[in-house]
């Protein structure tokens, strides 16, 4: 080992390594603090958590997942919030922003009662109150229901259970008499 003044270089290897192991943890720490990371869309940097939760929840309230029979890569109301954000029109992506906050203030004006407080039975009566009335509200539970209905006939047991499709065409039979 070649000693240079008091240090010597492998303690300098050891410092540099500790260094960068430290500066490591620091960047991964507040990740590694969550159970799920909060997603962030693009057309929709301002809502947080619990605006997709709720979204999540409007979704399973208009159109129940059923993760054992129709298994999917991601939840429903994820699948919703991409779809509009990646592959919305401008106009529903003004009808989904105005709607959600259109939403809020039709639950309650102060915004002090919350949709998840609901009983089922509450959730589904305010709903249907809110599709028969026409309001930015109606649009908004439309729109969330056009891609809940997407997201449920483009799982793949649907496709192939109920519709007999393939996915990979000209399926191949071996030997067939002609």
């Amino acid at each position: 080992m070649e000693r240079i003044g008091n240090f010597s270089f492998m303690n300098r290897r050891k410092a540099i390594q500790n260094v960068g192991f430290l500066t490591g943890s620091m960047f991964l720490l507040p990740y590694a603090c969550e159970q799920e990371p909060e997603l962030v869309y693009s057309n929709f940097p301002l809502f947080k958590r619990k605006d997709q939760t709720l979204v999540s929840l409007l979704c399973n309230t208009i159109l129940a997942e059923d993760p054992i029979n129709f298994p999917t890569t991601e939840n429903r109301g994820q699948f919703v919030m991409t779809m509009i954000n990646d592959c919305g029109s401008p106009r529903e992506i003004s009808i989904f922003v105005g709607g959600m906050e259109a939403f809020k203030t039709s639950l309650s004006p102060t915004h002090e009662l919350d949709f998840a407080n609901l009983t089922p039975e509450e959730q589904n009566k305010f709903l249907e109150h809110q599709f028969y009335a026409s309001t930015v509200v109606t649009e908004f539970l439309n729109l969330l229901k056009k891609y809940c209905l997407l997201h449920f006939e483009t799982s793949e047991n649907y496709l192939t259970q109920y519709l007999n499709y393939e996915f990979m065409p000209g399926r191949y039979l071996g030997r067939v008499a002609i």
